[in-house]
């Protein structure tokens, strides 16, 4: 009888023993992805109740909070965004009708006090849940200039640190007002819009990178084995053949004999083609995967807001970056089913910019509770090294000639030597492009590189793009200097 009673409470033990694992993998482990599902009922109506954690910029103005409200003797919690149109796409919004996106949704966990064991009273109700207050990279004055200089025109800015990936800009325009997505008609009139505002044109906009693709060109050449240089003479009669429709310079102008530096200066098509050709395709599908071409970009926002950039097909499908048949001569220039995000360019151009390191580029700097302590931290992280320094040097020095005499002059900045490429892509509707600038400054210390898009404009790259970059570099050096 003893012994029976005996196995009847091992079994017993053993049993509640596996209930409390249970239980405890529920409670502890599987708890914060429950809690972060969109369809999750219950975590939405306990989401009223959290204090969740302020979103500031790097120089501390409060970009997203939560609003206590006092309703039949409880206390519950709204959003509220104070600078509403400020970098709406990075912030994102976190509602219970809606869903969330951003920054809102890819830190949610930290948002809502997700990170760490529950304390116990909180867990009862006694006592108010706070979710940790997040710092972004972004700074508010390089953000307000590159939000105005884009006011009625559609496109995108990135602005980056060369040396850490920090983002210091990211702007899609159209935006929207995050102060308005708890209201569900306006919410409804912006998701509804023929603008497609809530579209991140930045991290979302595929555009054809036109002439900034020769950048990419120019490093996979002078880094290659074929001994170009800044230097090599090319002779161009203003045309040059290919399997397809042969290839011509903007405007028909012919540049005779000419280097390699005047040809990137005045962005001659027929010369980049040529070496595109010669490059063949193992190294300019090397070039491009070193710089990230074929994958997403790493960055900290929800995996569905970003989108890779490379050569796409037929449905959307991404295809290699290289593959047989393909036409090298129009890939060496941007086309041939090219398709590019800003953040992609931005992240080409700041790679050069620093020695041809490529760092991960990221939005928030950290995480900290109730006490001020960091519950999360992150800094610069390298991806990988692109080219040698000495390549990444002798492009500098290129991009520094197109500013300074060549068709990217309007991106100059008084005093300041500033590094840069324009591109100049046809949409095939009615003479109108996507005018892109790539650059940085200052071109021998770079503290900032920038990718600009304007779309659908009868201008060039040089009028309608340079001219922001330019704004967005001085807003970002005078943000380091002080």
């Amino acid at each position: 009888m003893n012994r029976s009673i005996g196995r009847l409470y091992i079994v017993l033990a053993a049993g509640f023993a596996l209930l409390g694992l249970f239980l405890g993998y529920w409670q502890v482990v599987a708890a914060p992805d429950l809690a972060d599902r969109n369809d999750n009922r219950q975590a939405a109506e306990r989401d009223k109740t959290i204090d969740r954690g302020e979103i500031v910029t790097a120089d501390k103005i409060v970009l997203a909070r939560s609003v206590p409200k006092r309703v039949a003797g409880q206390t519950t919690y709204v959003r509220g965004y104070p600078q509403g149109t400020l970098a709406p796409h990075v912030v994102g919004y976190a509602n219970p009708q809606v869903g969330s996106t951003g920054v809102e949704s890819s830190y949610n966990s930290y948002l809502r006090g997700n990170y760490g064991a529950e304390p116990l009273l909180v867990r009862l109700r006694l006592r108010t849940a706070h979710g940790a207050n997040v710092e972004l990279t972004l700074n508010k004055r390089v953000q307000q200039i590159a939000d105005e200089q884009l006011i009625g025109r559609a496109g995108a800015v990135v602005a980056i640190e060369p040396k850490t990936g920090k983002v210091l800009a990211m702007t899609s325009s159209p935006g929207f007002d995050l102060s308005k997505v708890a209201n569900p008609a306006e919410f409804a009139k912006i998701r509804n819009s023929s603008d497609s505002v809530l579209l991140n044109r930045a991290t979302q906009g595929r555009y054809a990178p036109g002439s900034t693709f020769k950048v990419v060109t120019l490093v996979g050449a002078l880094d290659s084995n074929l001994d170009y240089t800044p230097a090599t003479r090319f002779d161009d009669t203003g045309t040059l053949a290919t399997n397809g429709p042969p290839i011509r310079n903007f405007g028909g102008e012919v540049f005779g004999d000419h280097d390699l530096t005047t040809a990137l200066t005045h962005s001659v098509n027929t010369t980049f083609a040529r070496i595109g050709q010669n490059l063949g395709g193992a190294r300019m599908g090397e070039t491009m995967d070193a710089f990230g071409f074929g994958k997403k970009p790493p960055i900290d926002l929800p995996a569905g807001e970003v989108v890779a950039s490379g050569r796409y097909g037929t449905n959307n499908a991404l295809l290699p970056n290289i593959e047989d048949g393909a036409d090298l001569a129009r890939i060496a220039i941007g086309q041939e089913k090219l398709s590019v995000t800003p953040l992609q360019m931005a992240m080409v151009v700041s790679a050069i910019a620093n020695g041809c390191t490529l760092m991960r580029p990221y939005l928030v700097n950290r995480a900290t509770d109730q006490s001020g302590s960091a519950v999360f931290e992150q800094g610069p992280r390298r991806l990988t090294q692109v080219c040698s320094p000495d390549t990444a040097r002798e492009v500098t020095d290129m991009m520094g000639n197109v500013v300074r005499e060549g068709t990217g002059t309007q991106a100059a900045l008084q005093g300041l030597d500033v590094a840069g490429k324009t591109g100049t892509a046809e949409t095939g509707a009615n003479g109108l492009n996507d005018a892109w600038f790539i650059g940085f400054a200052p071109k021998d210390d770079p503290k900032v590189a920038v990718a600009v898009v304007v779309e659908r404009t009868p201008e060039t790259g040089g009028v309608a793009a340079a001219p922001i970059a330019r704004e967005v570099m001085k807003a970002a050096i005078a943000r380091s200097a002080g």
